[in-house]
């Protein structure tokens, strides 16, 4: 399995230093590069070319989330994985609108649970730490309580899912999607099976109002 190329994105030297010891002694991460601010980062994404960047946002010249809303548009833009110490859920919400894979508190954070977020957002998954998830629950609109458990559960899926997942919310059959994916129909309808579990929905219209309600697709969308 190729290393995960990580660049850490903070202004405190001690603090990044005491990041990078652990990280180094995993042989499965690569530390590519520092940067104390947004605009080192962005320049470093462009060089260096990590996998995932570790973001703090409360950072000078360019905080981390300006940063973050620079980097996630690009093309290959690596995945960001926000460590910070910023914890209002204002915050958090507008980091994951701004493309964050994931949001960890630094008063939070483990050796083990920092490298087990590293390789979940690396894999394309989703990471919280506890005290996050417990706060973005808090902050959503109380008519809106499925929205969380909603989102994590859509994080889940690998890319291949999510583009399966897409096909199906924009109306095509197992047949048609075969044809897209050069897969046979049989193997379509097992996988879907699969992706119905993951999503807890229980059919086929169901799993494209999931697909539409938290933002997969578009209506207006086509493909």
């Amino acid at each position: 399995m190729p290393r995960v190329k990580l660049l850490i994105v903070d202004d405190h030297d001690f603090f990044r230093r005491s990041l990078m010891l652990p990280l180094q002694m995993d042989e499965r991460i690569e530390i590519v590069g520092t940067a104390t601010s947004g605009d080192q980062a962005i320049g470093l994404v462009r060089s260096a070319r990590p996998d995932v960047v570790l973001m703090d946002l409360n950072m000078p010249y360019l905080s981390g989330l300006a940063a973050l809303e620079r980097i996630t548009p690009q093309a290959h833009a690596p995945v960001v994985l926000v460590l910070t110490g910023v914890d209002d859920g204002d915050s958090v919400l507008r980091a994951f609108a701004a493309g964050a894979a994931g949001y960890l508190r630094k008063d939070m954070i483990t050796d083990e649970m920092l490298v087990g977020a590293i390789f979940t957002v690396a894999s394309g998954g989703i990471f919280l730490d506890p005290k996050t998830f417990a706060l973005l629950r808090a902050v959503l609109p109380a008519s809106h309580p499925r929205l969380v458990e909603e989102r994590l559960r859509l994080a889940q899926l690998s890319p291949d899912e999510s583009a399966l997942l897409r096909y199906v919310a924009l109306g095509y059959d197992n047949d048609q999607i075969g044809q897209k994916l050069q897969v046979a129909p049989k193997t379509i309808s097992n996988r879907l099976s699969q992706i119905y579990l993951q999503l807890r929905v229980g059919n086929r219209v169901q799993a494209a109002n999931f697909a539409l309600r938290n933002g997969l697709v578009d209506i207006n969308d086509t493909l």
